[in-house]
């Protein structure tokens, strides 16, 4: 029975398939040259089902597997007239069509229309950033935390159930991780972002860094003909409970950035600069539950930011063949503050505090860094083929001097004078990065294949020179905790991939090779680590167009995050007189397989159920020892994770005046832990949210924004996190033509975006929990001249693997 349902269905199919006919055809201009971008629209009579293609270069269109019948086919194209035909379609037809002049005159043209603020595309989710009212006034950082389904995290960011991701600029890798990297996405005014891509499943031309995935923020190039510019000015006043820390109340940020661009039939250039001063806290509170007691340790940072930020670049066509171009993008800034940390230490079996720890340090990071990229764009023919060079070089370098200072206090609050430790710290990160890159792009009447290769090499500095401080402030060196490290990377790499569309499916393949050399060598404990490997990295695409409104998805992919190049460093870094971290030269890559089914419905609603597994995980685990009350961090490969689970986002489209986007995901996560100290882990989790847009005006100059999330509880690594969740609000209005723009924002209204995690190790409970510090107003005004339409652009550089890991 089973073979004759079989049969019956291949029968199916083939009766479908031989009642289908193709339509193809080339349109010409009045010139009679081939019309490229033509958008052509064929409908079924009585139906209200549509296909929608443009033009190739060469002016052809296709469509494939058309069911036999009368149909509308529609031609529209800026500056002609609209074609209409009727056609009675029974076999393969091909059409020749020439578009008329529109010799209507038209004085002005006034669009109204916008895109939504989350476009679901299946293989990507695209945040368009100028169009949400919250986004208003904020940065690049703040921005990506609204993206449906993205968590930032204390020093990373990633995809609810599926792990971490890195971040792209312009499809260059941000070459910065952890603080670091948070702080220079916070250095990107919104005002600059065009939009925030979320790849869900990067192809074989990506680089395989990003366990889940890649973000790619595309900033705003005009490219209409002339001069625009914008400027913005922003100030934010921070909300804290309690307001008043350590004797400060007055917690404020103030921004200021414009940007100049200049277009002409050849030269494209452009220039933006952005600069930030401000007074915030951060910080956080480790938990330690020893079994005689419990130490309450809270961090809290005290901080004004200064930062300067500067990117110009222009492409020039030599010909209509060959673009040249050049990029760069440099920065400086500064963290000027201090630490306080208050630690009681309390009896279990009394509920009394036994002593206090308390440690004060300063911190003067000072952080340069400069970006060139050359690049040049080769049409090799009129069909699309095409080769795209690229050659980079990134500097990273930062400074930090510190003074810390640890003491102890008895029950009565009386000093002991014998407990005191007093260090001066000086250290050093100075890391180049030289890249070599091609691309080429090789369009057939089969497939579309693409091919290249990329040289990378790595040089990192650093070092952590202790002094430790006697009574009358003279120093001496402590070789224990001082630390020089040189390391050094290369990496070859060299993919393929091909790209099909055959009827109602699409195939797409592609192989990722990368050869990989390291070596680290500590100067201080003349230790010498190296560590060589190939790895391959496979990735495919099948899509099915099942009908009009229905498409189905299986995607693959195998993907890599390396460890920072700071975990690398065997360093130690205080904390308290009892605790420090330090770096694992011996941390190893870890590598993650996603596997994902979905199904798209009128790309509005799309349901998928993945699979996620990560082997030889690395974090940091938290030591703590009852015995000696010593607690020491560093990072270890130790895991290995599976996550299952489903997740539905849908685009509800019910009044014009709202814009509304909703995404809910349930997961379960299994996290086997190879540590004797560290037990494994397993549970549920589950994500809910929703991003409103409200447009109180026919032509939308006048908009509201109500966005929401919620993170139920979930395993993070080793440990359970809490729930937390968070709501914005905010409102926007264009007055003068749309020339400038106010916006109000309030940030996460009920300060609740903050996560604690517990966990064990050792037998030890432990409980970290970051400082909720988001909660904020925001009044922002920005002003465009010029020309202000603009047109995003996107150039993809040769350095994306590179620049996230940085720490």
């Amino acid at each position: 029975m089973k073979h004759l349902y079989s049969f019956l269905f291949f029968c199916l199919i083939y009766t479908s398939l031989f009642a289908q006919v193709k339509v193809t055809g080339k349109i010409t201009d009045n010139s009679k040259s081939p019309a490229a971008l033509v958008v052509v629209n064929l409908q079924q009579q009585n139906s209200e089902q549509t296909r929608v293609v443009q033009t190739d270069s060469l002016g052809m269109f296709s469509f494939t597997d058309v069911d036999k019948g009368n149909y509308s086919l529609t031609i529209t194209y800026t500056g002609y007239q609209k074609t209409e035909l009727k056609l009675n379609l029974q076999r393969d037809t091909t059409l020749s069509i020439t578009l008329t002049d529109n010799t209507t005159q038209l004085n002005e043209v006034t669009v109204t229309a916008s895109k939504a603020t989350v476009e679901n595309k299946g293989d990507k989710l695209i945040y368009n950033v100028s169009t949400s009212a919250t986004s208003a006034g904020a940065d690049a950082l703040t921005v990506i935390g609204r993206v449906p389904g993205v968590k930032v995290g204390d020093n990373d960011l990633g995809i609810v159930g599926k792990g971490s991701i890195k971040v792209m600029v312009n499809e260059r890798l941000v070459q910065l991780a952890g603080t670091d990297l948070l702080r220079y996405l916070r250095s990107l005014s919104a005002s600059q972002v065009a939009s925030i891509e979320l790849i869900k499943n990067p192809g074989a031309s990506y680089d395989a860094e990003g366990n889940a995935g890649l973000i790619n923020i595309t900033l705003k190039h005009s490219k209409k003909q002339g001069y625009s510019g914008s400027v913005q000015i922003n100030d934010k006043q921070w909300l804290h409970n309690p307001a008043a820390v350590y004797g400060t109340s007055n917690y404020w940020w103030l921004n200021a950035s414009g940007d100049l661009n200049y277009n002409t039939a050849k030269l494209s250039a452009y220039a933006s600069v952005n600069i930030d001063h401000d007074h915030e806290l951060e910080g956080f509170e480790t938990d330690i539950y020893y079994p005689k007691q419990t130490w309450l340790q809270t961090d809290t940072g005290n901080y004004r930011y200064h930062n300067l930020n500067f990117i110009a670049g222009a492409d020039y066509r030599l010909s209509p063949e060959v673009t040249l171009g050049v990029n760069y993008q440099g920065g400086k800034n500064t963290y000027d503050g201090s630490d306080h940390v208050n630690n009681p230490i309390i009896n279990n079996s009394t509920g009394t505090v036994d002593s206090t720890l308390r440690t004060y340090a300063t911190y003067h990071p000072v952080a340069i860094s400069n970006a060139v990229n050359l690049h040049s764009t080769i049409n090799l023919d009129t069909a699309g083929a095409k080769l795209v060079l690229n050659a980079d070089y990134f500097n990273y370098y930062r400074t930090d001097r510190s003074d810390f200072e640890s003491n102890t206090y008895l029950a009565d609050g009386s000093l002991n004078a014998a407990s005191r430790n007093r260090y001066h710290d000086t250290n050093k990160q100075d890391i180049n990065i030289y890249t070599f890159k091609a691309d080429a792009i090789v369009p057939t009447k089969y497939a579309r294949f693409a091919f290249g290769g990329k040289l990378s090499f790595i040089n990192n500095y650093s070092n952590a020179f202790y002094y430790k401080k006697a009574a009358n402030d003279s120093l001496s060196y402590d070789r224990n905790l001082s630390n020089e490290f040189t390391y050094t990377e290369n990496t070859q790499s060299v993919y393929g991939s091909i790209n099909r569309e055959e009827g109602k499916w699409k195939y797409q393949a592609g192989l990722r090779v990368e050869r990989t050399e390291t070596k680290g060598f500590s100067h201080t404990l003349n230790q010498t680590t190296v560590n060589n490997y190939t790895r391959l990295f496979p990735s495919a695409t099948i899509s099915y167009q099942a009908a009009v409104d229905h498409s189905i998805s299986l995607n693959f992919g195998r993907r890599v995050n390396r460890p920072t190049f700071w975990n690398l460093n065997p360093f130690k870094s205080l904390f308290t007189a009892y605790s420090y971290g330090e770096g694992n030269p011996y941390l190893q890559p870890e590598y993650n397989t996603n596997f994902e089914l979905s199904h798209t419905y009128k790309n509005r609603l799309t349901s998928a159920i993945f699979l996620n597994v990560t082997n030889n995980g690395f974090n940091n685990v938290t030591i703590a020892r009852p015995d000696t009350n010593l607690v020491y961090t560093t990072p270890l490969n130790f895991i290995k994770t599976y996550r299952a689970g489903i997740s539905e986002n849908y685009s509800l489209q019910l009044f014009k005046w709202l814009d509304n986007n909703n995404q809910f995901t349930f997961y379960h996560t299994d996290s086997k832990s190879n540590l004797p100290e560290v037990k494994s882990i397993s549970g549920f989790g589950a994500y809910i949210a929703t991003n409103n847009n409200i447009y109180f005006n026919a032509d939308k100059t006048f908009s509201g924004a109500i966005n929401f999330w919620y993170q139920f509880p979930e395993i993070d690594h080793i440990g359970r996190s809490d729930a937390y969740y968070k709501l914005d609000m905010g409102i926007k209005a264009s007055v003068f033509k749309k020339k400038f723009d106010i916006s109000f924002v309030m940030n996460d209204v009920f300060r609740s975006s903050a996560s604690a995690v517990t966990t064990t190790v050792n037998g030890v409970r432990q409980k970290y929990t970051n400082f909720q510090i988001n909660r904020y107003a925001l009044l922002g005004i920005s002003y465009r001249f010029g020309n202000s339409q603009n047109k995003a652009e996107k150039q993809d550089t040769g350095n994306q693997d590179e620049k996230g890991r940085i720490h």
